[in-house]
């Protein structure tokens, strides 16, 4: 009986030590699974965060690149090249000559003007411009070329473009008060020829020659225009160049913007065919008309 009861105590004492070697098992198994799901947590946590940062990371810097393609960029204005590279300009030659007009003059206030001498020049200018007057046997002229763009351009030729020729004006004559004005011209056109050409000491300028203009530059030419024979001519000035690829252009330059635009020159007649003919008086200090009696 005795030896029994020791073997129960003993069995009741090792089962005691089975369970309480069972529960710290337990418990370490509880704690390590809320460890493991505190670190999880905190895993997750840290991953979501990462994640929520890298998105609001891309985020910013797509909407910067957006944002960056959208905003305007400070830039120089872009440089426009003329239409044509070549700018013309015809300036008309002071001095006295003999002018003629196809048109009389009739109103007392133009007549004064003959009859007195013009009190300014823009006066004396407006009357020739009403009347289109122009000068007997020879016009002188200067044209500037200056190259406008900026690439450099070459100079072929200037021709002079022949739009009218016929007889003579032989209707009002106008003589000039104190002379005529003697110029240098170094350039000559002779209008006599029917497709004349700009030369010097008697050779065609530009067959010889050409001015390459780089950008800014320019250059001017001195003309002499004669037209002895008895016709009437008008003509503009057409100017071939080439410009900085090789290929070649004309600028015609017949608009009244350039200073002159139409030239126009006229031979002469005898005295007595003009319907007016108005020459100074005896003092010089005015014009009057005079009959065809007086003219003979």
């Amino acid at each position: 009986m005795v030896r029994r009861a020791n073997q129960r105590e003993h069995l009741r004492r090792v089962s005691e030590r089975r369970r309480a070697a069972g529960r710290p098992e337990a418990d370490r198994n509880s704690a390590r699974t809320v460890i493991a799901a505190s670190v999880l947590a905190g895993v997750s946590a840290v991953i979501v965060s990462f994640i929520t940062g890298l998105g609001s990371s891309i985020q910013g810097l797509v909407t910067d690149v957006l944002t960056d393609e959208k905003k305007p960029t400070a830039s120089a204005p872009p440089h426009t090249e003329p239409a044509v590279p070549v700018k013309v300009v015809v300036m008309p030659e002071e001095g006295g000559s003999f002018l003629v007009s196809e048109q009389r003059v009739t109103s007392p206030e133009d007549r004064a003007v003959l009859i007195n001498g013009a009190t300014t020049q823009e006066e004396w200018e407006r009357l020739l411009r009403k009347i289109k007057a122009t000068s007997i046997h020879m016009t002188a002229y200067k044209v500037a070329v200056t190259n406008v763009s900026s690439s450099p351009v070459r100079v072929m030729d200037i021709v002079p473009v022949i739009t009218r020729r016929s007889k003579a004006i032989h209707t009002t004559m106008i003589e000039p008060l104190g002379g005529m004005a003697s110029d240098s011209i170094p350039v000559q056109l002779n209008l006599d020829n029917r497709f004349p050409k700009y030369t010097q000491d008697g050779k065609p300028y530009f067959t010889s020659e050409s001015q390459v203009l780089k950008a800014g530059e320019g250059f001017v030419m001195a003309v002499e225009a004669k037209l002895l024979g008895g016709e009437y001519v008008e003509y503009h000035l057409k100017v071939n160049y080439l410009d900085k690829k090789g290929s070649q252009h004309s600028l015609e330059v017949k608009e009244p913007g350039t200073g002159v635009g139409i030239f126009r020159v006229s031979g002469s007649v005898n005295d007595t065919e003009y319907t007016d003919y108005w020459g100074p008086t005896k003092d010089g200090q005015g014009r009057r008309l005079y009959s065809r009696k007086e003219r003979e």
